[in-house]
């Protein structure tokens, strides 16, 4: 091979000065290196002290980055050593290449750098397809087990941090997750939103100075047990979202009154010589003529049902059972549990509505 090929080549592989290029094979399903290790030396993992006597050699199978659309195969030829300090545990080692391929590994370096970054921006699935578009063909278990496994960065004390659920499956188990709210980076996540467990994660932290919760009592009591000197804040969502909630349950419990209120507006808007025809007022969609027995026999089961949740839901509440629990007793969701909690009376029964049926306007 020409020396300037060579050259060229090797600046190509991962940079290290510890291996050598032997030889290159182009197949027609990858290209293949051959590499020695070459290094005079190297320190024991295990006591640190250099050892130059050879043992044995083997070779080991690894995967790189492609070229173009060439997959890359290296096959390493490294070398074990034995360690020449009579007070260390190993006598034999393997030299360690950290720049090029970590022990055991199959992939160099920079291949599972590329990716873990694949796995941190899109996640398992997503990521496997991005990364075959790519020519780096892997499996999402791969690439959540790198994620999983990447070094954890630095993160400066938390002052101020965000608290909120978060669903592993919708409507029946539900975690907490943690966010610091000076750069919006998420902090961790709790396997459950129970108190305990959100008391002894604050204990952790003790320079946290600031909450920002919903209004959920649960949280409320365990931030007071964990961080009892922290000031507790609700966030704007919540804030505005249960402002929202309050008021549709407000204005449902009195809906005959805004009817009739409305109507009376009406009447004293309009004026007493009727000169000016009187417009109906919408009132929704058109009502059903007649109802059949047996979508009205129905209609009262599914009544009589709700009603029945209604009040075995203020029963349960009463008795100080939580949220999550009359949800998974009553087999409803919680949101469901907190809009009935926030009502006066139980629901009334739906009004049948009118569809229009479609029709073929002929000339």
């Amino acid at each position: 091979m020409p020396h300037e090929l060579q050259t060229f080549i090797t600046k190509l592989l991962p940079p290290t000065r510890a291996v050598r290029l032997s030889k290159v094979t182009v197949a027609q399903a990858y290209v293949l290196f051959q590499l020695t290790a070459t290094a005079p030396s190297t320190p024991c993992p295990l006591c640190g002290v250099p050892s130059s006597s050879v043992h044995s050699r083997y070779q080991r199978h690894l995967r790189d980055l492609p070229w173009g659309l060439s997959p890359v195969r290296i096959r390493l030829l490294v070398r074990k050593f034995v360690c020449r300090n009579p007070t260390c545990a190993g006598r034999i080692f393997t030299e360690r290449l950290p720049g090029f391929v970590a022990s055991y590994a199959r992939k160099t370096t920079r291949l599972v750098t590329a990716l873990r970054a694949i796995g941190m921006a899109l996640g398992g699935q997503a990521g496997a397809r991005l990364a075959a578009r790519l020519r780096l063909p892997t499996s999402p278990a791969t690439l959540l087990r790198l994620v999983t496994a990447a070094p954890v960065s630095y993160f400066p004390a938390l002052q101020a941090v965000g608290i909120d659920e978060w669903a592993w499956r919708r409507g029946h188990r539900y975690g907490t997750i943690l966010v610091n709210l000076a750069d919006h980076r998420v902090v961790d996540l709790l396997p459950d939103r129970a108190a305990a467990t959100v008391t002894a994660w604050l204990a952790q932290h003790p320079t946290i100075t600031v909450v920002c919760r919903d209004r959920s009592d649960l949280y409320a009591e365990g931030i007071r047990r964990g961080a009892p000197t922290a000031v507790q804040v609700v966030d704007r969502f919540h804030l505005v979202h249960n402002l929202r909630q309050a008021l549709e349950s407000v204005l449902g419990n009195h809906r005959p009154a805004l009817q009739a209120a409305a109507v009376g507006t009406a009447m004293a808007l309009t004026p007493a010589d009727g000169s000016i025809p009187i417009t109906p007022m919408y009132r929704g969609r058109r009502q059903a003529s007649q109802t059949p027995p047996r979508q009205k026999a129905k209609r009262q089961h599914w009544h009589a049902r709700w009603v029945a949740i209604y009040e075995a839901l203020h029963a349960l509440h009463a008795q100080g059972t939580p949220v999550a629990t009359i949800a998974w007793q009553l087999g409803i969701s919680r949101p469901t549990v907190d809009a009935y909690l926030r009502r006066d009376a139980p629901p009334g029964p739906k009004r049948p509505q009118w569809r229009p049926s479609a029709r073929v306007l002929t000339p």
